[in-house]
């Protein structure tokens, strides 16, 4: 345990007690002197280079290893910067459904009968009164010819009051239920209101209890909401003699209807229908580059949704192919209000796709920078008539904003990369307080270490590096090697994915083909470069597997190491530690004088000159305790190596008055400044190991004279 000086007061005093004792009558002074421990440092490789950058070898000797990052291309800034887009798209009416309407149409052998009675045919006449009198019974019927019906009108304008058909069918159903045949039935189907025609036909022959099917194209034809149609002719040749039962219940009837319709236009009263249902793509312009996927940290999607249309809307929006990790999809159903007066009413919807996954090859999956939206837009039956035309649309704006993927894949596209600038070199900070050739270093290697954290193959080349110290001097790094670093273009890899595993090279320069010496002598404190990078150089090879993520870099890095085998110039090695006199003023009263001694034990094969300062709480110098005192270095082996360290002591007389003015000191600095020596026998002129062991120990004791009075 150590005793601090008032302790060891504290025991003389009670020594002196016991010895005098009983002489207490009488005044007794004496001096006596005491030997007090008052700081200790020591001095080593951690005191030469900062940040534990030395690393010690099987051998003990000290490499100094040393990365500085001089530039770092961020993936965010270059090839995942999406541009924010606005595009706009019109989706049209592709159809236009409409209720299915038809025509039926009976007329018996009575009625017919009866209007033959009505005939001024008197032959008619007589047809006719025949077919009613012989009702029920087996007769002959005679041959009948040029016979027709009244017009029937279909009024659906229930159902619409125009369509302009850009598609579309219209089908008959001629059914003979009389016992004679018929020949030559005439008819047509016009508009009611304008007289246009739609559509005319004869049917050659029907066989008694018959019927005949036959379908007809009414595309572009424009059908108004009511409709005449007229059997305009019928012809049969009667019974040919034979008797047949007659029974005025027999008809003639005629079925049709108008089917699958795709209206150009029409004022109608539209059943409820989606009147839109597609997958529409939105493709983005990205230069050359060619995405297939992308994870969204962050970003918006804005849609503006107008429609023309005359009728309200119930818009069902997907983004097809986004989820996020919970398996959510990005889907809204908004309605949006009838146009009115041809003017477009808008909603505007905003989806968050943070944290979605989206796919970027459309909907048949061949396409690239491509979204695809699912948009139906469907209507509701009001009973109200709308006139709504395939040209009626919805208008879509999209609007990509602040996308930041987390990650994005497909073709990242070729760029020139080129790059100036300055970038901090703290080599110079790990001699902190040392001034440019304080070291000599033996040996030195220097990688150019490049870290490639993209997916993407490239090419770097280093067309200049420069240092530059703190005192503006600048040494250019030059490689003279066969293969040289700077100046040449150097092949990158890509990196791997799942999970993310950077491509790393390593391009070596060594001193014995280049400057990097003189460079790191230098002590540059920043490093001045000039870099160019091209991204793909062989071009889009259509696989698309190009990747890379939010934080990926590309990194280009030199890495140093240096053996610490040196020749030292001036080289400052510099400790703080504590000193302390004494815990009071009482305690160095009765100090007449003593000796501070400075005991140091240095076992660097270097020579150097000490210098102890004593500073006070406030960081005010007190004391210069020695000034540039010569420190004996190590003695070195056959193999300039030293074993055993080289004892030093360093007397500093102090008076009372000194001691009195040291009392307040708080810290002590001890700064050695080493060199290498020219006279040191086999090793003269040798570069030093520096060994890990290698350190200088020191410490401050006080002789002191103290006065003793009882």
């Amino acid at each position: 345990m150590k005793k601090s000086t008032t302790q060891i007061l504290a025991l003389i005093l009670i020594g002196i007690v016991f010895l005098v004792g009983c002489k207490k009558d009488e005044k007794t002074e004496w001096d006596t002197e005491l030997l007090t421990p008052i700081g200790r440092t020591t001095l080593s490789i951690d005191n030469l280079i900062k940040d534990s950058l030395a690393k010690a070898n099987g051998d003990n000797t000290v490499n100094l290893t040393y990365r500085s990052t001089i530039y770092e291309l961020s993936l965010a800034d270059q090839f995942i910067k999406i541009p924010d887009t606005s595009i706009q798209q019109n989706i049209s009416v592709s159809s236009l459904a409409l209720s299915q309407t038809s025509i039926d149409i009976k007329n018996s052998l009575g009625s017919l009968a009866q209007n033959l009675q009505a005939s001024s045919d008197p032959s008619q006449q007589f047809l006719g009164g025949f077919l009613i009198s012989n009702n029920n019974k087996n007769v002959a019927i005679p041959a009948l010819n040029g016979y027709n019906t009244p017009p029937f009108v279909f009024d659906g304008s229930a159902y619409f009051q125009m369509i302009e058909i850009e598609k579309g069918s219209l089908d008959f159903w001629v059914v003979n239920h009389m016992p004679i045949p018929i020949t030559n039935v005439a008819f047509e189907i016009k508009n009611h209101t304008t007289g246009t025609v739609i559509l005319t036909d004869v049917i050659p022959y029907i066989s008694p209890y018959d019927s005949v099917y036959k379908i007809y194209d009414i595309s572009g034809k424009t059908v108004d909401g009511a409709l005449d149609f007229r059997i305009s002719n019928f012809n049969s040749p009667g019974s040919g003699g034979v008797p047949v039962l007659i029974d005025t219940n027999d008809y003639i009837r005629v079925w049709g209807r108008i089917f699958n319709v795709v209206a150009k236009r029409a004022i109608a009263r539209f059943p409820s229908q989606d009147l839109i249902s597609s997958d529409q793509e939105i493709t983005q312009t990205i230069g050359e580059r060619k995405f297939t996927y992308v994870d969204c940290k962050s970003g918006e999607l804005g849609v503006d949704i107008s429609s023309s249309i005359q009728e309200k809307l119930r818009i069902t929006y997907r983004l097809k192919g986004a989820y996020n990790k919970n398996g959510k999809v990005i889907e809204d159903i908004s309605d949006v209000a009838p146009s009115v007066g041809g003017v477009p009413t808008t909603i505007s919807k905003n989806f968050d796709l943070s944290g979605f996954s989206i796919g970027l090859t459309g909907s048949k999956g061949n396409n690239f920078n491509t979204y695809t939206q699912v948009v139906v837009a469907h209507i509701d039956s009001s009973g109200i008539l709308r006139e709504i035309t395939n040209s009626d649309s919805l208008y879509f704006t999209y609007r990509l904003k602040n996308i930041k993927p987390n990650y994005i894949k497909g073709y990242a596209g070729r760029d020139t990369i080129m790059f100036q600038g300055n970038s901090p070199f703290s080599f110079s900070n790990l001699f902190a307080g040392n001034a440019p050739n304080a070291l000599d270093f033996q040996d030195v290697s220097l990688s150019l270490n490049i870290e490639n954290g993209l997916g993407v193959d490239g090419i770097v080349k280093v067309n200049s590096l420069s240092g530059k110290n703190a005192n503006g001097n600048v040494v250019n790094l030059q490689d003279n090697s066969a293969s040289p670093v700077i100046g040449q273009p150097l092949t990158i890899n890509r990196a791997q994915d799942f999970p993310l595993r950077p491509a790393k090279h390593d391009f070596q320069i060594n001193s014995a083909t280049s400057n990097i010496k003189n460079f790191l002598t230098n002590l540059p404190s920043s490093i001045d470069y000039d870099v160019q990078i091209r991204t793909n150089p062989n071009g889009n090879q259509q696989t698309y597997d190009d990747f890379a993520y939010l934080d990926s870099r590309l990194k280009v890095n030199l890495d140093l190491n240096i053996p610490l085998s040196v020749k030292a110039n001036n080289l400052t090695l510099r400790d703080t530690f504590g000193f302390k006199l004494g815990n009071s003023p009482k305690e160095i009263d009765n100090i007449n004088s003593g000796t501070l001694y400075l005991i140091t034990y240095n076992k660097f094969p270097l020579k150097g000159d000490i210098t102890l300062v004593v500073y006070d709480s406030l960081n005010n110098p007190i004391d210069t305790l020695l000034s540039n005192y010569t420190l004996v270095p190590g003695d070195v082996d056959a193999n300039c190596r030293v074993n055993d360290a080289k004892k030093n002591v360093f007397s500093i007389p102090v008076s009372s008055t000194r001691i009195h003015k040291l009392f307040s000191g708080y810290k002590a600095v001890l700064t050695a400044v080493f060199n290498t020596q020219t006279n040191n026998g086999s090793c003269n002129g040798q570069y030093y190991k520096i060994y890990s062991d290698y350190k200088l120990d020191a410490k401050i004791t006080a002789q002191f004279n103290y006065k003793v009075k009882l």
